[in-house]
């Protein structure tokens, strides 16, 4: 008998319980699962207790309802796995042995990582939070009892789970307050270190122009340093203050602590995988499904279910020893309510981004991408019964597993054409590659913007080339006289070529002056990037490096890591804009 134990009895546990269920052979395989409590929630509707929609009442059902007959199912917690022994350690004291093991426990939200957001499990009075079933009901009295003042909606950080709901919640509110005679007393601002609402290009300038129509101020690049409750302030690294009545927040969300203690996770507890087996790059024995998973495309129960589509087959081919033939494209769809009972839809993979067209057949749709309809509403509404009754039971759903071009409106080729510009610099066009403009005089900012609501504690410089690419192959760019390999956007691709001189030359183009300071924290990016194969994050800066945020957005303004990254010759980091 071979043994898979799942850790997480959530959207992607269960319905792998399902699906794993059907497909092997009930005789030869033992089936466990493990989560804390016996309560699933339906997660999506968190964003609709606040506005009345649902009752808290009406999102949590019994896990063991859902998980079926010949799976046994761990009500505990998981303190470790071990990885040599093949042991997952309980805190009641049992131990779990596997042949397999499957991740699927998902993020939580850390509230406690921004001075100010909340004391111990307690929050401040005036910040709020609708990621758990207890901040939402938190949040509808609040909501109930305002009738006028500052509404600030906040990204802490990226990536969160369900990366479009802060923006539906901000439409919602538009709209709920609208319906209640209060709007025109009630200013909503947007805040995120983004540069825009989303983190696609064409999917954010459609939402910042709806945005704009609603009278919802858009705040971008920042990056809070703390909550500042006595004077209901929202502070960022670089002294930008946005006060507010009250403060609706998505804290940082972060893996499971067990993840960080088994050596199994980077330096926020998700695991790496590869992007497209989902397959642990530690461990070949290890598979990581849904939100757990180290993946650039959303954390969210369709990305669960499409990886599960890929997942299932791929694993019964592992176990035979037969290579894993599926490919997981990064296929994501978000639903986003925008208010007076009218829905959008986003339909993106990896490589492509949200596009108008029509989604799931081609012409007939009969749902609408990228563009408001009530069907799309309609649809997100009806998505609770498909939840309860298909997806966490491992059904089919009718909905390819692959992202589709076809019903899209425009081509790849096309789509990146009509996207945000990226503020990346190279010196001189691209050969072999689409051509890419360059604003030769780097723009200082002696005065920056600020908008209506926002207070700077001094001026701030913000030093940047700039460069519109129009494709998205790579080339060689001449900086400093050298040949190096660049991406569309100017990015290094081959971190070999780099040394100091390229740096400094790289440096000047944005017009950085490097210092010692500036030195020891490249150095140290590049040390780490050697060591882990992933260029580290403004969080793994400070958590590893020990280098303080304030001193980074002082030594590259604006986009710190973003900056860091293209002069130290390495890739983005993840969630990087």
């Amino acid at each position: 008998m071979s043994n898979i134990v799942i850790l997480g009895a959530g959207t992607a546990g269960t319905m792998l319980a399902n699906k794993l269920r059907r497909a092997l052979p009930q005789g030869q395989w033992n089936i466990a699962i493990v989560d804390q409590d016996n309560q699933h929630h339906y997660q999506p509707g968190y964003l609709f207790i606040p506005f009345g929609t649902y009752k808290p009442r009406s999102v949590v059902k019994s896990r063991k309802s859902f998980i079926p007959r010949g799976v046994r199912f761990f009500q505990d917690t998981i303190t470790k796995v071990d990885r040599e022994e093949k042991l997952v350690h309980l805190q009641s004291g049992k131990g779990l042995r596997y042949d397999y093991l499957i991740v699927t426990t998902g993020t939580r939200t850390r509230p406690d990582m921004v001075p100010g957001m909340a004391d111990g499990s307690l929050w401040y009075d005036k910040v709020f939070d609708f990621y758990t079933l207890e901040g939402s009901s938190r949040l509808a009295e609040a909501l109930k009892n305002m009738r006028s003042g500052k509404l600030v909606v906040h990204i802490s950080e990226m990536p969160i789970k369900c990366p479009v709901a802060p923006i539906e919640f901000a439409l919602l509110a538009d709209d709920y307050f609208f319906k209640r005679r209060l709007r025109d007393d009630i200013e909503i601002t947007f805040v995120t270190p983004l540069d825009g609402p989303f983190t696609k290009p064409v999917a954010s300038k459609h939402l910042g122009q709806l945005m704009k129509i609603r009278d919802i101020e858009v705040e971008g690049d920042f990056m809070v340093s703390h909550i500042d409750n006595e004077n209901q302030m929202l502070v960022s690294y670089d002294d930008r203050e946005i006060p507010f009545d009250v403060l609706v927040t998505v804290p940082p969300n972060t893996g499971q602590q067990f993840i960080m203690d088994s050596g199994m996770g980077d330096d926020v507890g998700f695991v790496p995988v590869d992007h497209h087996t989902l397959q642990s790059l530690a461990d070949p024995n290890i598979f990581c499904i849904g939100d757990a998973a180290a993946v650039p495309t959303s954390k969210a129960g369709s990305v669960a279910h499409f990886q599960g589509d890929s997942f299932v087959p791929n694993f019964l081919n592992h176990i035979q020893g037969i290579p894993m033939s599926e490919t997981f494209d990064g296929h994501s769809n978000c639903f986003i309510e925008t208010g007076k009972g009218k829905g959008m839809l986003l339909d993106f993979n990896y490589e492509q981004e949200p596009v108008p067209g029509v989604f799931p057949l081609p012409v007939v749709g009969p749902l609408k991408l990228l563009r408001m309809s009530r069907l799309n509403h309609l649809a997100k509404l009806a998505f609770y019964y498909v939840y309860w009754w298909l997806l966490i039971r491992g059904l089919p759903l009718p909905f390819p597993k692959d992202m589709s071009l076809v019903g899209k409106e425009i081509e790849v080729e096309d789509q990146l054409r009509t996207a945000n510009p990226v503020v990346v610099p190279v010196q001189t066009r691209v050969t072999g590659a689409p051509e890419i403009q360059l604003q030769t005089t780097p723009r200082v900012s002696t005065a920056p913007k600020v908008r209506p609501g926002v207070r700077r504690r001094a001026p701030i410089q913000e030093p940047t080339g700039e460069v519109t690419p129009t494709g998205s192959a790579t080339g060689t760019a001449t900086i400093g006289g050298r040949e190096v390999a660049v991406n569309a956007e100017g990015f290094m691709t081959d971190p070999g070529q780099w040394d100091e001189d390229l740096a400094k030359a790289l440096a000047a183009l944005i017009g950085i002056e490097l210092s010692e300071e500036h030195w020891a924290a490249l150095r140290f990016m590049r040390q780490d990037h050697a060591q882990v194969g992933v260029t580290p994050t403004l969080r793994r800066m400070q958590t590893v490096g020990g280098f303080h945020p304030q001193l980074l957005f002082k030594l590259f303004p604006k986009k710190p890591a973003k900056k860091m990254a293209y002069i130290a010759g390495l890739p983005k980091p993840v969630g990087c804009v």
